[in-house]
């Protein structure tokens, strides 16, 4: 069995993530959907996008991955077609980690070692690993070592309100639902984010899992000031305070609180994460299989453990391919935390699946079939597909979508 063609799909679709929690997208970049979010300093996307693969044996297996993408997935695509799903072709899909780090190694001379070129990497990856689920009849968890839980307390991430009162409102909601917990964003004036952490703390039970996000907005002594206000309300943990490079500053941070500092969505790799383990500079480590390939993922987890730091897989704007291989990858890990889940992105993430995810209860119920455990409705994709290009031993073509 060999790797025969690689079919990849860029996704469009009118559904705005709402980070900070309202309708309009200011700052809009000229001729694009993409705009800078008031609170903070990145580009977010009044549409919800994504980079789906489909890897395809000569004995017809097939397999289906996700490149996290929410913006330009047009660039994890390129690299795909044209370098990194030919040095796929004529190789054997069962060889996962062989195929990693040969596609890991490919650009490293000129410095490519991260960023969109992980994320290209990833989305093959996973695809991968559900290809070879469904080869050995056996689900992803299996193949990675066994679950310590088939079924995921899970926490919403963000409160996507634009008021306070509707934020409050809401976090009751999701814990009468059956939901852990809640983590809130903060990216405005600190003294804003501790009146808003403390009301919402207020509103949920005390042993509820509570934990906010600063999105890398403030500085040291910002974050410092407002993670002592998390020490008093025994928040869960403090993600991504500081700039998402500075790993000195998160250390210095981490000495200063006692609630843990987590990080890990920018980090694609367990050489990312060297530096940041090593230093103390995170306290719960969180990779995102779209980001890191399940392969990475792993790695990455057992990395962390080696130096009894917990892993908490993230997980961000997505389909439900890329969700159903994350909970598969928090299933083979030990549970220590409830799992990220994306509420406001659920119902259209399973509008790809033919079997669809199931969430019921605040609990997140790991697919127990083959590979990543879901059927893929192709028709759904196809249809959804700004671009799809095919790569086989004849090269590379668009065969639908926009040029």
């Amino acid at each position: 069995m060999k790797i025969e063609a690689i079919e990849v799909f860029t996704i469009r679709y009118a559904h705005h993530y709402r980070i900070g929690g309202h309708q309009e997208a200011p700052g809009r970049l000229p001729g694009t959907d993409y705009y800078v979010e008031p609170q903070w300093v990145h580009a977010y996307s009044s549409m919800t996008e994504s980079c789906l693969v489909k890897i395809t044996a000569t004995n017809g297996a097939t397999g289906w991955g996700e490149s996290q993408a929410p913006l330009t997935p047009q660039t994890p695509a390129s690299i795909i077609t044209n370098l990194l799903g030919p040095a796929l072709l004529g190789w054997d899909p069962l060889a996962t980690s062989v195929l990693y780090d040969r596609m890991y190694h490919l650009m490293g001379a000129r410095g490519h070692s991260t960023s969109f070129w992980i994320d290209a990497l990833a989305g093959l990856d996973n695809a991968l690993w559900d290809l070879k689920g469904r080869h050995y009849e056996a689900p992803l968890y299996e193949l990675l070592g066994g679950p310590f839980r088939l079924l995921h307390p899970a926490y919403v991430s963000g409160l996507r309100q634009k008021t306070l009162d509707e934020k409050v409102a809401a976090a009751r909601t999701f814990e009468k639902q059956g939901f852990a917990g809640i983590k809130m964003f903060a990216g405005g004036p600190v003294r804003d984010a501790e009146d808003q952490a403390r009301t919402i703390r207020e509103v949920i039970s005390p042993d509820a899992f509570f934990a906010l996000d600063a999105v890398c907005k403030y500085d040291l002594g910002q974050a410092t000031r407002l993670g002592h206000c998390l020490d008093q309300l025994r928040a869960t943990w403090f993600e991504a305070p500081l700039d998402a490079e500075n790993v000195d500053g998160h250390a210095a941070l981490a000495r200063k609180l006692i609630t843990p500092i987590a990080v890990g969505e920018p980090l694609r790799t367990t050489r990312q994460f060297e530096p940041w383990l090593r230093s103390g500079a995170l306290a719960i480590a969180q990779p995102d299989v779209m980001r890191t390939g399940i392969t990475g993922g792993m790695r990455i987890a057992a990395q962390a453990a080696t130096v009894h730091v917990p892993t908490a897989f993230h997980i961000g704007v997505c389909t439900g391919i890329g969700m159903a291989a994350t909970w598969h990858v928090a299933a083979a890990v030990p549970a220590v935390f409830p799992q990220e889940h994306q509420l406001d992105l659920f119902e259209t993430a399973n509008r790809f699946l033919r079997t669809k995810l199931v969430a019921d209860g605040g609990l997140l119920e790991v697919p127990q079939q083959p590979g990543i455990g879901v059927e893929v409705d192709e028709d759904a994709i196809k249809a959804m597909a700004t671009e799809h290009w095919t790569v086989d031993g004849s090269g590379h073509r668009l065969v639908g979508g926009e040029k």
